[in-house]
């Protein structure tokens, strides 16, 4: 039931193509579906965890050792993250390029408003608690990553009508 609904999707848009060309478009937006649904709940999975634990936990810190440790945890976090929120990107902006359809645009608008919340608003925040931790700035920067879990989750829900 699921892969028919895939298959009804790309059905309409691809129809016109030739006939083995079909198949393989087919196979590879299926590939791009799953791959954008994998990193998307990856990614849920880590904003969740950046939510309710680490982020809350910076308080906690030795304020001696908060920057050190602020520095090392944002470059780990960059090499966990960055790559899975690229492949996220790209797998659904080819997506929209194969087959562009309103559940799909809405999905890049969705991931528009991650990229924008992470690199104009979240990441200056990092840059200034690395020098030195901030309560306000770290209520901010939990206001902020609970708005991308929840983009994030709502991006999950426009998955369930395409699988």
């Amino acid at each position: 039931v699921q892969r028919n609904r895939i298959n009804y999707i790309l059905f309409f848009s691809l129809k016109k193509a030739p006939f083995g060309a079909f198949f393989v478009l087919i196979l590879l937006m299926q590939i791009l579906i799953y791959t954008s649904l994998f990193c998307n709940i990856f990614m849920i999975g880590i904003s969740l965890i950046t939510q309710f634990i680490t982020y809350p936990s910076f308080k906690s810190i030795d304020l001696n050792l908060f920057s050190n440790f602020h520095k090392v945890y944002t470059r780990k976090m960059l090499f966990i993250v960055g790559p899975v929120m690229i492949i996220e990107f790209l797998s659904l902006a080819i997506l929209l390029f194969l087959n562009f359809n309103f559940n799909f645009l809405i999905q890049f608008i969705l991931i528009c408003l991650i990229w924008v919340l992470t690199f104009f608003l979240i990441v200056p925040i990092h840059n200034k608690l690395e020098n030195q931790y901030d309560k306000l700035l770290n209520i901010n920067l939990i206001k902020l990553n609970g708005y991308r879990t929840l983009i994030w989750s709502l991006r999950f829900i426009f998955f369930l009508f395409i699988i």
